[in-house]
């Protein structure tokens, strides 16, 4: 009796453990969902504390909902590099490649300014880093969807390590975003 009791004490302790690893991902909700794609950490940066939440704003380009993650890293008191990587999303309507692609052209006409087409995971994209101020400032925009960017910002970033960074974000996902 004892055993059968052992037994049954053990198979209900089990029971809730083995519910909880099967239970699904709880999803976000439209328009956090738009960060599920971001990742919570980058090698080598430390992620911010907390995430702030979606925010809607208005730009030449429209207006748009974006949620977005902050990373640094401290290198040393003088060096500090910043990356942020922000999901924008301008509506179904909305196709950004034209609009992008003249602020593109016009940054790149600043002789201290590299502009390049690049390719992100499959994507088309746009990659801007600035030298005036000495140390890199680098944008890189990815067209997920024709309304869809991800934006890449780094202060002392380069265009190669944004890139690489990059290479951590779930476009699939965020394309996927409703």
């Amino acid at each position: 009796m004892q055993k059968f009791l052992a037994g049954v004490f053990f198979v209900l302790l089990a029971l809730p453990l083995a519910a909880q690893e099967k239970a699904p991902e709880k999803r976000a909700a439209w328009p956090l969902s738009l960060a599920d794609g971001l990742p919570k950490e980058l090698p080598g940066y430390a992620a911010a504390p907390t995430d702030p939440l979606p925010d809607t704003d208005e730009n030449e380009m429209g207006v748009f909902t974006q949620v977005a993650r902050f990373y640094q890293r401290i290198e040393s008191p003088t060096v500090t590099r910043q990356f942020q990587l922000v999901v924008q999303d301008y509506g179904k309507d909305k196709n950004l490649e034209a609009e992008i692609r003249k602020a593109v052209a016009e940054a790149a006409t600043h002789p201290s300014v590299e502009a390049r087409d690049v390719m992100v995971g499959g994507l088309k994209a746009f990659a801007v880093t600035d030298r005036s101020s000495g140390n890199p400032t680098t944008l890189v925009t990815v067209i997920v969807l024709p309304s869809r960017l991800v934006l890449a910002q780094g202060a002392n970033v380069d265009r190669d390590t944004a890139l690489k960074l990059l290479s951590h974000v779930d476009f699939k996902q965020i394309a996927a975003s409703k």
